[in-house]
């Protein structure tokens, strides 16, 4: 494959991560009928950051094989999905004082994530990641621990 027609394909990833995020968010946006309901709902909210937050850690990890400003578009799509994931939750009124644990511990992680990301976007659109191996390692430890709240409230 050229180099052209690489850079005719990789645009439709951004696309793709978009797409994919937005089916996911479907199920956030309803009311929760019951704490059962509501910790699901935080279970596919955690899904959907995990998904936004591998993709800025393929940004980062990868930054040698693309060019700045793709990885900053990247990384950009990364923050806006986050920002969505913490929107469209943060709509969602918990249906008891049960489910606050719950919510205050998903807002937790996918904040931590947004801001994360956030970080290094501005590194990026500056003078580059700062330490990349480091942003890999703590975004593959957010992924992890998102990944492992959603199987938790699935």
């Amino acid at each position: 494959m050229t180099d052209a027609a690489a850079h005719m394909i990789s645009p439709a990833r951004p696309a793709l991560l978009a797409l994919l995020t937005s089916l996911l968010l479907s199920a956030c946006v309803s009311p929760a009928w019951d704490d059962h309901d509501y910790a699901l709902k935080a279970g596919k909210t955690a899904e959907s950051a995990v998904s936004a937050v591998r993709f800025a850690r393929s940004a980062v990890a990868y930054r040698e094989r693309m060019t700045g400003p793709y990885a900053e578009v990247l990384l950009t799509e990364a923050v806006q999905d986050l920002s969505s994931v913490n929107d469209q939750f943060g709509g969602v009124q918990p249906p008891s004082d049960a489910s606050d644990r719950i919510r205050d511990e998903v807002l937790r992680l996918t904040e931590k994530a947004e801001s994360e990301v956030e970080d290094l976007l501005m590194q990026a659109r500056r003078d580059g990641v700062k330490d990349p191996t480091t942003a890999v390692r703590v975004l593959d430890r957010l992924a992890s621990e998102l990944s492992d709240f959603a199987e938790k409230h699935r």
